[in-house]
């Protein structure tokens, strides 16, 4: 916006007399002097601009040519003002100490995603080139440490009683919900379309095996009506298989 050169308010154009007018102070000014006027600011803080980016360039291709002279320059320049450096450096951390530790974070998160991506992109191309290799080795060692791993698991079962006892109670419920689909009252076939019951409900069951079933819907009547007292499903066919 275009400022009044006496009170540096800001001016309104007043288009059908070509003319700037300053609310404050009440005076007219053309439209042509200010317009030149600010072309002409504006263009000189481009320049200076430009010139200050050239320089930049300029001392960065110097020092890319000229490495070890800059260098044997940086340690006298430092060597002499040692001082005055560290301390203009505590005063730069004080003054934008968030902003350096954002910084530092941000970095820190970058490089270890990097880090993950390249460490787990190198298990998997050695997991597909050597597969039969590391299951036999796993099966090595495992039997010549059978007994320990017996013994390790056993005394942190005792130490710990209530995980003991909460593995024995999902396993039973695990064998209650198979049962459940196994003696079900509606095997009957039918053809409506099949739905798939959800399995989020038995996940936290069947989490060690893994089941593979397949879930027609519910028995209807001709009515419309369900004939089992339980909703279920009418059909599941399964097959277990031991992750062990």
């Amino acid at each position: 916006m275009p400022r009044c050169p006496n009170c540096n308010y800001k001016l309104v154009l007043l288009e059908h007399r070509r003319k700037y007018k300053c609310a404050k102070c009440g005076k007219l000014f053309s439209q042509k002097e200010i317009d030149d006027k600010e072309f002409r600011e504006l263009n000189n803080k481009r320049r200076a601009e430009a010139k200050k980016e050239a320089r930049k360039e300029y001392s960065k291709q110097y020092v890319r040519e000229n490495k070890d002279k800059f260098k044997v320059w940086a340690k006298k320049y430092y060597e002499k003002n040692k001082e005055k450096i560290k301390e203009k450096q505590k005063e730069y951390y004080e003054k934008h100490k968030e902003k350096i530790l954002e910084k530092a974070k941000e970095k820190w998160k970058q490089q270890s995603l990097r880090e993950k991506i390249k460490y787990n992109s190198y298990k998997r191309e050695y997991w597909a080139s050597h597969n039969q290799e590391v299951l036999q080795n796993k099966k090595k060692n495992y039997h010549k440490r059978k007994a320990e791993i017996l013994v390790n698991q056993r005394l942190y079962w005792q130490s710990n009683p209530t995980l003991s006892r909460i593995k024995h109670l999902r396993e039973q419920q695990k064998l209650l919900a198979l049962r459940t689909f196994e003696f079900s009252v509606d095997k009957t076939l039918n053809a409506q379309i099949p739905k798939v019951l959800p399995t989020i409900s038995l996940y936290y069951l069947l989490n060690k095996k893994k089941v593979l079933y397949k879930i027609q819907s519910p028995y209807f009547c001709r009515l419309g009506r369900e004939v089992s007292p339980f909703p279920l499903c009418k059909r599941a066919l399964w097959q277990t298989t031991d992750s062990e």
